[in-house]
């Protein structure tokens, strides 16, 4: 299952609705029956329908220069907005539009103005859950210190950074080494539903890429002696990989009522390259050191036949020790909460295209649209 998700003008949902309403690709049926790939006492599975949705969200990214003492750290955060969109489910592929909602995002007078490209896919099968993202954002606030602390003269309330700008590209993915009775897919994808309790082992790896620029060091100068040469960067270059192990866990109570909690950590090598300047020149240094990759997942809410309503937590934090104690760590994340409803239909096009697809490539289709 593919998992698709655009930040769009609001106007542009209206595609995924039209899509919807075209009555001559839709075939109803009199009741969605379940597919057989899974133990059916355990799971029940609707991809076979379309499953449409409605969702609130919103991102908690950051990155933070870490010193020696936790309460020194600095963490640096762009001005995330809150969004709304429709979406639909349906065979491989989901797709969700959302869009800014307004008067819930009016604070640039107080953290200040982030641009942002964020683009993240969730491929979700029977026995794999993987993440892709790539994201490129462009102003920060500091999250902590005031402006007193770090001695600006600025119009916002948060210390603010105009000239930071971060871009990432990563995967991860983990297999589920139980997966006839358990899924992911009801509890992150909607289109499935988990009766009973169950969980798995995960085994899987990622790899990252991360850059992170700035017209002058990301350390403010007051707070300059609390950190070592390479975190007093103003340009700073990480790509890591490495293998990583967790579990996943789906409480349910009575059918409906359910709980899911997964997490996994892997540890690699890294190759860290970072640029600080220093009076008259810059300091280059390039090392390959130690990284962490920790992925959480979390989701909660109620499940049945026909509907789901839940909230879900998303999250890939990656981490790099420079030097002998320090570190530096950036994240990525979303908090999302859907409404769905899964309705009796078949889209005969989509139907037509996977089951030629089948014939001429069988792996990996086979896994992830089973018959």
């Amino acid at each position: 299952m593919i998992h698709l998700f655009f930040s769009c003008p609001r106007k542009q949902a209206t595609w995924l609705l039209a899509l919807l309403a075209l009555p001559a690709q839709l075939r109803s049926q009199h009741a969605p029956e379940p597919r057989k790939d899974f133990d059916t006492l355990y799971v029940r599975d609707y991809s076979h329908i379309v499953s449409g949705r409605v969702y609130g969200s919103t991102k908690i990214n950051n990155l933070t220069l870490g010193s020696d003492e936790a309460a020194n750290d600095l963490i640096y955060r762009p001005n995330n907005r809150i969004n709304m969109g429709v979406g639909a489910s349906y065979r491989a592929l989901t797709l969700n539009i959302g869009f800014p909602v307004p008067f819930l995002n009016n604070d640039n007078d107080v953290r200040g103005k982030t641009s942002y490209l964020d683009m993240q896919a969730n491929i979700y099968t029977k026995r794999t859950a993987s993440n892709l993202f790539l994201q490129t954002f462009g102003g920060y606030y500091l999250d902590g210190p005031t402006l007193g602390d770090v001695n600006w003269d600025q119009d916002t309330e948060r210390p603010y950074r105009p000239d930071v700008r971060q871009f990432n590209v990563g995967v991860s993915s983990v297999r589920i080494l139980s997966s006839d009775r358990f899924s992911y897919r009801a509890s992150f994808n909607q289109d499935a539903w988990q009766r009973r309790s169950q969980g798995s082992w995960l085994v899987g790896a990622y790899a990252t890429y991360f850059t992170a620029r700035a017209d002058s060091s990301l350390v403010p100068s007051t707070f300059a002696d609390r950190f070592s040469t390479d975190l007093r960067m103003r340009r700073g270059d990480f790509g890591d990989l490495g293998p990583m192990g967790g579990a996943v866990y789906t409480f349910v109570h009575r059918e409906h009522l359910f709980l899911t909690l997964s997490g996994v950590i892997g540890a690699g090598i890294t190759a860290q390259h970072t640029v600080s300047p220093v009076p008259g020149d810059d300091v280059r240094n390039f090392n390959l050191g130690p990284g962490w990759h920790a992925q959480l997942r979390a989701s909660m809410g109620y499940n049945s036949r026909r509907y789901y309503v839940g909230l879900a937590y998303n999250q890939e934090q990656i981490g790099y020790l420079l030097g002998e104690r320090e570190r530096f760590t950036w994240s990525v994340s979303n908090i999302r909460f859907n409404i769905v409803k899964r309705f009796d239909m078949h889209i005969g096009f989509m139907d037509r295209g996977l089951r030629w697809l089948k014939r001429k490539v069988p792996e990996p289709i086979e896994d992830i649209v089973p018959e």
